[in-house]
């Protein structure tokens, strides 16, 4: 190979490694807005959220929409696996969601289902849906990864609303949990639905 040749290949070789070095970025949150203090303790909140994997919940779910419930709700998150169930007046009655992202099992009254996306066969299947992919990462006041969000903060680091993924979240109240100010109360609504969360408890956060 010419000299000339080879200096092409190592050009278009290292082009392509920065490409590919491109791609794996995780977007960082707009923190537009926010008081330098804001957001220097949001770096040392998120630092410490995002090395909780295991935790679970228990709580309260309202909705307010074309189909108005509310009922309970259990979360139970261990790694990339989580337990998910919603229990009350839910127009279907129990639901639970399991599995990790990308192959989940809904199982409902009338029977069970496989998907990848929850939030599509929810709404065919039963008129309501929830952004369950995001909501493992917000119930702990966190953005989820892969995907932009903007961030408003407040001087002590917590987020009191996000915006990611046609999502708008407002938190309402926090608590302390292991040392953590986890969220107790928040709410999450897109153009045709609105949910209002309450966490009455936490535990086996780690």
């Amino acid at each position: 190979m010419s000299l000339r040749r080879l200096g092409c290949a190592l050009l278009l070789g290292a082009a392509g490694a920065m490409l590919g070095g491109c791609a794996t970025v995780e977007p960082a949150p707009s923190l537009a807005g926010n008081s330098e203090q804001a957001q220097r303790n949001w770096d040392a909140r998120r630092a410490a959220l995002e090395q909780v994997h295991d935790f679970s919940l228990q709580g309260r779910l309202a909705e307010s929409g074309l189909v108005s419930f509310g009922g309970d709700l259990s979360w139970i998150q261990n790694g990339s696996h989580f337990q998910a169930r919603f229990y009350g007046p839910l127009g279907v009655g129990a639901l639970a969601i399991e599995g990790e992202p990308g192959d989940m099992e809904v199982r409902a009254k009338d029977g069970t289902y496989r998907t990848g996306v929850p939030e599509v066969l929810m709404q065919e299947k039963f008129g309501w849906s929830m952004p369950v992919d995001g909501l493992r990462y917000w119930v702990l006041g966190l953005p989820a990864p892969g995907a932009g969000a903007a961030l408003q903060l407040d001087d002590g680091g917590h987020i009191l609303s996000l915006r990611q993924n046609g999502w708008q979240l407002d938190y309402a109240e926090y608590q302390n949990v292991a040392g953590l100010d986890l969220p107790r109360k928040f709410a999450l609504s897109d153009p045709q639905r609105r949910f209002r969360v309450f966490i009455d408890t936490w535990s086996d956060v780690r």
